[in-house]
């Protein structure tokens, strides 16, 4: 939900954007790497920093806005996963697809909890479980999105291996995002931070790569092809547009991302806070998909809908 790293004791006291960070440390590197850059140095030391406004509101807003969405995601997906047991027949062509979309929303709602915990008191539990967390969150997501998917395009519904198929997808594609993760900082002061690596790196072009193509090319085909052939239900009903409604910010603002740290768009200080607040916000947006598409599937269910049986 952001940008905002310990990468240092001043950062921890200002609560610098890593993006902003990024740029000082480039301006160092290009214009200070010549022999006589001490008098350069204390000028570039003494000059006024970016004061980015979104990262105190980050570390104020996200813990609360986190446990609140965790709980009601996990009271939603329970209600829905009581309800498909006691009444199957509701979904009559979907049971096995609603499932796994709780399951995903369920997957995706424990990884809240830890990470709220940790923005507000520091990422103590290490590296490995930070990538795990990663893992699951980015692997949940990209599942329900080929879920969908998969149903949109009448794939569903022909046996458990093309399921099957799907989650192991949806893991291997979660893997760049979880290796371009871990913990930045120590002590209290450490994070589990989206991303740790160079953004030229290998790891982290494939994970924009699978975002782009999850959260934006395949609900554009979708798109297209529902309009093509007159077909309002392509994208799994209701909550399907709702998940790529809910996400396609997200995966705009990572392409904004790598246009900004390769030099496309300029580099001031006003543009990386704009980003920092459109990444939190586009990010939290996403989030809400957990809490959000429980409650559509029951209602499309139990409100009368002929739509619940296509969910």
């Amino acid at each position: 939900m952001g940008n905002c790293i310990p990468g240092s004791p001043e950062i921890v006291v200002n609560r610098t954007s890593s993006f902003l960070l990024h740029l000082f440390n480039s301006i160092y590197d290009e214009g200070y790497t010549d022999n006589d850059t001490d008098s350069n140095y204390e000028d570039f030391v003494a000059a006024e920093p970016c004061h980015n406004r979104y990262c105190p509101f980050f570390y104020r807003a996200a813990p609360p806005f986190l446990a609140a969405t965790a709980a009601t995601a996990l009271v939603a997906t329970a209600a829905l996963l009581l309800a498909l047991a006691l009444r199957p027949h509701a979904w009559p062509r979907g049971r096995a697809l609603v499932a796994q979309l709780a399951a995903c929303c369920g997957l995706f709602a424990i990884t809240l909890p830890p990470t709220a915990a940790g923005i507000a008191w520091g990422w103590r539990a290490g590296e490995g479980p930070c990538r795990a967390v990663l893992l699951l969150q980015h692997g949940s997501v990209l599942a329900q999105g080929l879920l969908l998917g998969a149903g949109g395009v009448g794939v569903r519904g022909r046996g458990w291996c093309v399921e099957a198929v799907l989650w192991v997808a949806a893991v291997v594609m979660a893997v760049p995002a979880a290796l371009s993760g871990g913990t930045a900082g120590t002590g209290l002061s450490a994070q589990c931070v989206q991303r740790n690596v160079d953004v030229d790196s290998a790891v982290h072009l494939l994970q924009l790569t699978v975002c782009c193509c999850v959260l934006l090319l395949l609900p554009g085909a979708l798109l297209t092809a529902a309009v093509l052939r007159g077909m309002r239900g392509a994208m799994g009903h209701g909550v399907g547009w709702l998940f790529w409604g809910l996400w396609a910010p997200y995966g705009v603002v990572v392409v904004v991302e790598l246009l900004l740290e390769v030099g496309v768009m300029p580099l001031t200080c006003s543009a990386f806070e704009s980003f920092d607040f459109a990444l939190g916000l586009s990010t939290a947006l996403g989030g809400l998909h957990c809490c959000l598409a429980p409650l559509v599937l029951l209602l499309t269910a139990f409100c009368g809908h002929k739509g619940g049986e296509k969910c």
